[in-house]
């Protein structure tokens, strides 16, 4: 069975959901999800839950001082797709492991050097309760010359322990570029929240 990833974004939300794939794949295209159980070691591998890029998250612009204009832009990052697959965890407690690497579209400034730390997030949710979050720096190096990349980061796994009673449909993970107060007043200000539609 295959399906397409949902994506919407009706409160500045980017939304889908990866699912178990050869390799890794690109936002728009077609996944194939399937069911698996955990307790059989031949089943397809577990779907993913769902994946949430909050709007306000995708971009992170940096300056070199308090002013907004191009000539002090230190650094611009945002988040142009999230792949990833799921496997059964290793070990006796039953688990699902969802690999997660971001895609990123990294511009750097005049007033920035060759190597730019891009600080990025993932959250663990389970209903409305946040179970866990994490900060991660992915280092980008620039060619010489060259003042725009597109790049992904590193795989990070996440197990998420389920149970009869804990399914792996009630989770959900948001990700992100980690950002400062600053940087976070400055996309609510000059930023227009992305809208996507359903595929």
């Amino acid at each position: 069975m295959t399906s397409r990833m949902t994506i919407v974004s009706p409160s500045g939300l980017r939304r889908f959901r990866p699912a178990h794939l050869s390799g890794l794949a690109i936002l728009p295209l077609a996944m194939s999800l399937a069911a698996c159980s955990l307790d059989n070691p031949d089943a397809f591998a577990p779907s993913c839950p769902i994946v949430e890029v909050p709007g306000a998250a995708a971009d992170l612009v940096a300056f070199t001082g308090p002013s907004h204009d191009i000539g002090h832009l230190a650094s611009r990052a945002s988040v142009t797709r999230v792949t990833g697959q799921c496997h059964k965890g290793e070990g006796k407690s039953a688990s699902v492991v969802a690999d997660i690497s971001l895609g990123l579209n990294v511009t750097r400034g005049p007033g920035a050097g060759r190597t730019l730390e891009i600080p990025y997030f993932v959250a663990v949710v389970y209903g409305d309760e946040i179970k866990n979050k994490k900060q991660f720096t992915e280092t980008v190096q620039f060619p010489a010359n060259v003042t725009q990349m597109l790049t992904h980061t590193r795989i990070v796994p996440i197990t998420l322990p389920v149970s009869k009673h804990v399914t792996i449909d009630g989770y959900r993970l948001e990700v992100g570029l980690q950002l400062t107060k600053e940087q976070l007043d400055y996309n609510q200000t000059h930023l227009i929240a992305p809208t996507f539609h359903h595929m």
